[in-house]
């Protein structure tokens, strides 16, 4: 997959001009958003399955804590799979958890494979509308009541998408089929995300030009204020290592930190050999905290999910192995309105 950041500008441009997206309040309001959760058959070729025990899991805790839902696209996988065997295997577990919120708490935005949700009555609602059930965008008020926050699945401007969208399916399907046959190295779609590693920085650039809190999905990569799992753990690592160096007579701390060290290093190698630590999105110095990315429900140990409440975004992992850790911990965290501050005040954001 490519993407062309002219188109990508430009298509995002268009749906932040329109005034017939849906713009919802943050303040005194509760959002999670989720993407990426590639609903199948439940069979081989289906990524979701292995962790529908933490989605339903996560939905419910939101849904308990008066959590707005929100679907950031590809929550089925058109390419792959019909709607009916999907439905077939998810009607009584994944989508009854997500009715469970009721209609009115429940918002779906269109992804590239799901682009087909124009089109068809919607299993996530009690009362499906027959057409119209999912839009590209939605637009988010600051807890001013300025407009600040876009958000969309984030294949605007994918050439795959854009140009040969129904060769790319039925090369996906075929591979479906083929792959028990052949010795193929599947890689399940959050180990190897095929998203360009330039990916980000086209996003980011958008949002930082626009003075805009951009938040994605698509790329399946877990993004806060800009910066990745990889440099954050970068950002630790070097942390312990001041402290240590600090106080090195401090054996106890020192001996601390170089297990804490040694994880870290663990994860960021993991990072790495899935090709999800990216290239920053500043060549140099510290990138503007306007881009956001809520990762996916295909991680090997979990789901991510991006939530907007009491005045903070934040980036949640929830596991699926609890025994030797909480079900959930918060990957980062930060003020709304200090974004907003940082990345261009509180007028509304620019339209370029």
């Amino acid at each position: 997959m490519s993407h062309d950041r002219t188109a990508t500008h430009k298509q995002l441009s268009n749906l932040w001009r329109r005034n017939d997206i849906t713009i919802l309040a943050t303040k005194d309001k509760k959002y999670a958003i989720i993407s990426d959760i590639h609903l199948g058959n439940g069979g081989r070729a289906d990524d979701a399955r292995h962790n529908e025990g933490v989605i339903i899991t996560a939905l419910r805790h939101y849904k308990k804590h008066g959590y707005i839902l929100i679907v950031l696209g590809d929550c089925e996988d058109f390419w792959q799979f019909d709607l009916k065997e999907i439905i077939a295997r998810y009607h009584n577990t994944v989508y009854k958890a997500i009715r469970a919120f009721g209609d009115n708490r429940v918002y779906r935005v269109f992804g590239n494979h799901d682009l087909t949700w124009r089109l068809l009555p919607d299993p996530l609602r009690n009362n499906p509308a027959r057409f119209g059930s999912a839009t590209e965008a939605i637009k988010m008020k600051d807890g001013k009541g300025n407009v600040r926050l876009l958000l969309v699945h984030g294949h605007q401007g994918d050439k795959g998408v854009t140009t040969h969208p129904w060769w790319t399916r039925f090369v996906v399907r075929l591979y479906r089929f083929v792959e028990p046959y052949v010795k193929i190295d599947r890689h399940t779609s959050a180990t190897r995300s095929q998203i360009t590693k330039n990916y980000e920085r086209i996003m980011y650039s958008w949002a930082k030009r626009s003075q805009t809190i951009l938040i994605c999905g698509h790329s399946h990569r877990a993004i806060f204020a800009s910066k990745s799992h990889g440099d954050r753990l970068r950002e630790e690592i070097a942390a312990l290592k001041t402290e240590s160096n600090a106080d090195p007579t401090n054996t106890k701390l020192v001996k601390k930190n170089s297990v804490r060290i040694k994880q870290y290093y663990q994860e960021l190698q993991e990072e790495k050999r899935k090709k999800r630590d990216i290239n920053p999105a500043e060549a140099l110095g510290n990138p503007f905290p306007c881009y956001f990315n809520t990762g996916c429900a295909l991680y090997t140990d979990g789901i991510t999910v991006f939530e907007i409440a009491d005045g903070e975004l934040r980036l949640t992992k929830w596991h699926k192995n609890t025994r030797r850790r909480p079900p959930f911990e918060i990957y980062g965290k930060g003020s709304l309105n200090t974004f907003i501050k940082v990345i261009g005040g509180y007028g509304r954001g620019k339209i370029v």
